[in-house]
């Protein structure tokens, strides 16, 4: 009974310390590199090589920012506003099929890096 008091402290260690180590949820492997989000599409190219297929769009995201206010008698000096502006974002989608024994994964890119990674079903 006292070895498995012992024992089981120390799976739990261990099991959390691999969950820890392992990539990304979201990261997948290609050509034995770690493909993450964040990384810029040049690289992922160089990692990975041309994807089955490519699609662009441009999407407009409203976006707040922060800019100092206009001097007036109402305001402290120094203050700022929020105000919203419309931005464009190149948004790229990719895919890569690794054949019918592997998923498929849809990769997406916004202005030229990769924000995420799923899987799409089995290849052909």
């Amino acid at each position: 009974m006292k070895k498995t008091a012992q024992i089981v402290p120390k799976l739990c260690a261990l099991a959390i310390g691999a969950m820890l180590l392992a990539p990304s949820a979201w990261a997948f492997r290609c050509n034995s590199y770690i493909i993450d989000p964040g990384m810029p599409k040049f690289e992922v190219q160089r990692k990975c090589g041309q994807p089955s297929n490519k699609e662009q769009r441009i999407d407009r995201r409203i976006v707040r920012i922060r800019v100092p206010a206009p001097a007036g008698p109402n305001l402290p000096p120094g203050s700022q506003v929020e105000i919203e502006r419309e931005v464009q974002v190149q948004v790229e989608e990719w895919i890569y099929n690794f054949g019918p024994n592997q998923f498929m994964q849809l990769l997406v890119f916004e202005d030229g890096r990769l924000m995420s990674v799923k899987d799409i079903g089995y290849g052909s």
